[in-house]
């Protein structure tokens, strides 16, 4: 771009060379040295490039008018076409007319007076000058508005912490993907970042979720993949096409993810579990892909699992019921089973465990197996346990006012890993004071993965009670990380082993020998053992064999409602003999 009219190029068509060396000799004169001229005016698509500031146009020429002229350069150039002065005789009127409607600027009449030839090309310059640094300016401005737009796009297209695609970044690569064909998602949950939170902080859980998104990422599993970050929980890997492999690729990532990680000098422990679903046509809803992947996540022990329709009723369920819990804990519709515990040297009943049962109004009677894992992924589990735990108390307390049980009886409460958070242990035993049970009344079971968990926590929320007299059980032994050195570090008192040792005891050799050896370790760090779920004579002759303390299970009794339990207290603690058949209840 020019910085002053006196470096301008300035194109003169004019069919008489006296003319252009006319005016070429005033211009040079005022200063101007970029001049060309051209005499033959069907060549001036030839003289374009560069593009000249400024053209001055004869329009009287016999070879081609300048209105011709106008017109070729409109089409040559359209709206980079550089303004343009006519040179024209007085009575030329109509011809000026014309000529300014064909885009003219201004025009020179001849003959031509020096002074106002020089202003006038000046003024038009000057003019010129101005526009071009006005457009300059513009597409500078507009460059980087572009530039500043195109950053802030694909600022909202990642993920900040990841820097990955994020949740609309994947939706928009799925979509695209869908026009061209299939595309297959599997969305990968990590279960165990709010622990982390719990107990390292939110810096650390951003740490470790950087270091799993990027472990994903780089990892020959996502390679040719498009990975990305759904939310605080959640990544997801985009598979073009079917998707053929998706199942083994997430069986893949889930032996990449779970289990436990070192970050910072920290071991943390997660469960990753993952939902396939595809779509195949452009038809089909994106948004609804992504929520059939969501609805697909397992939630048990399997790690990975692929959309069914029957998910979406079993959805509609599970938020139907998460929604009635709440009024459920307002109302009495909740109540508690109990299930007795009895000794297996002579048949003494020890005790019972409590069991949540719910009748709804209208849904009829919800089974704990389906409304306590629902509870337990809302807000509503805090609630909940401490509605069992002061149920409890409140059957004790009513049990021991009326003389049905003594000091040697306890009552197993069953304790979720939300529960097992700092302050904990102060509340239980105030509930305690408050009900006027002796601590070593209860008995509070904890799962493996619920300790595991909460494990910082857990060792001092539960060594408190401990200290204060109430015993602590190991649940479902065997069926989570089933570490024996859990039995060394824990402040338990007692080893649940889970019904699936249980079931083949009598016929399996290799089951007969590793309940054995649970329990030789078990009493040799001084913990009492108990067997859940026993079923049949056989086992328990075989438990007697092998040491087993304590049994529970439907050979003695189903979980029995409060009146029924009450007659089994009533009957006196040797109402059964360790030779048992099952009863009618």
């Amino acid at each position: 771009m020019i910085k002053s009219s006196l470096q301008a190029t300035i194109l003169i068509i004019d069919d008489r060379r006296e003319n252009i060396d006319l005016l070429s000799a005033m211009l040079k004169q005022a200063g101007y040295q970029h001049l060309i001229g051209l005499t033959d005016p069907s060549l001036v698509t030839d003289h374009l490039s560069p593009v000249p500031d400024l053209i001055l146009l004869d329009m009287r020429m016999p070879q081609r008018s300048g209105l011709m002229v106008l017109d070729d350069l409109n089409h040559a150039l359209g709206e980079h076409c550089p303004p343009v002065m006519v040179l024209t005789a007085d009575n030329d009127l109509n011809l000026r007319n014309q000529a300014l409607c064909r885009g003219a600027i201004d025009y020179i009449s001849k003959p031509f007076d020096y002074d106002e030839v020089l202003q006038r090309i000046h003024n038009l310059l000057q003019l010129q000058l101005k526009t071009l640094k006005q457009r300059d300016q513009a597409a500078r401005l507009q460059m980087l508005v572009n530039k500043q737009t195109a950053a802030l796009r694909a600022l909202s297209l990642t993920h900040s912490l990841t820097g990955l695609p994020n949740r609309r970044a994947l939706l928009d690569a799925a979509e695209r993907q869908l026009m061209r064909g299939s595309v297959t998602v599997l969305m990968i949950a990590l279960d165990g970042m709010e622990a982390v939170t719990q107990h390292q902080g939110h810096l650390m859980t951003e740490a470790l979720y950087k270091h799993i998104a990027e472990l994903l990422a780089n990892s020959t599993v996502a390679r040719s993949h498009r990975v990305g970050v759904w939310d605080s929980s959640r990544l997801v890997m985009l598979i073009e096409g079917e998707g053929e492999e998706a199942a083994q690729k997430a069986a893949r990532i889930h032996r990449l993810i779970n289990g436990h990680h070192t970050l910072e000098g920290r071991l943390m422990f997660l469960h990753c579990h993952i939902g396939i679903s595809r779509a195949h046509s452009e038809n089909e809803d994106v948004a609804q892909l992504f929520r059939q992947a969501i609805l697909a996540i397992p939630t048990n022990e399997q790690p990975v699992a692929e959309y069914q329709p029957e998910l979406d009723n079993k959805a509609q369920r599970e938020h139907l019921i998460r929604t009635e819990l709440g009024a459920a804990l307002q109302s009495n519709h909740l109540s508690l089973v109990y299930q007795p515990k009895w000794r297996l040297d002579g048949g003494l009943l020890v005790g019972a465990e409590a069991l949540l049962r719910w009748q709804h109004p209208t849904l009829g009677a919800i089974s704990p197996a389906e409304f306590i894992p629902i509870a337990e992924r809302s807000a509503d589990m805090m609630q909940l346990g401490d509605k069992v735990l002061m149920m409890a108390l409140e059957a004790v307390a009513q049990w021991r006012a009326r003389a049905l049980v003594d000091e040697c009886f306890h009552l197993s409460v069953n304790v979720s890993a939300q529960q097992l958070r700092h302050g904990f242990a102060e509340s239980v035993l105030a509930r305690c004071h408050a009900t006027n049970i002796p601590p070593a009344i209860i008995q509070l079971e904890v799962t493996e993965s619920a300790l595991i968990q909460q494990i910082s926590v857990a060792l001092r929320e539960l060594q408190q009670l401990r200290e204060a007299g109430m015993h602590i059980a190991l649940d479902d032994f065997g069926t989570g990380y089933s570490s024996l050195s859990y039995l060394k570090q824990l402040p338990v008192d007692w080893v649940k082993l889970d019904r699936s040792f249980i079931q083949d005891l009598a016929t399996n050799a290799s089951d007969k020998h590793l309940v054995g050896s649970v329990i030789d370790l078990a009493h040799g760090f001084g913990h009492g053992v108990v067997a859940e779920g026993v079923e049949k004579v056989s086992q328990q002759q075989v438990l007697q064999t092998i040491g087993c303390d304590q049994v529970q299970g439907f050979l003695y009794a189903k979980p029995l409602a409060i009146t029924d339990f009450e007659d089994i207290l009533s009957q006196g603690r040797h109402a059964m003999n360790a030779e048992i058949s099952p009863t009618a209840h």
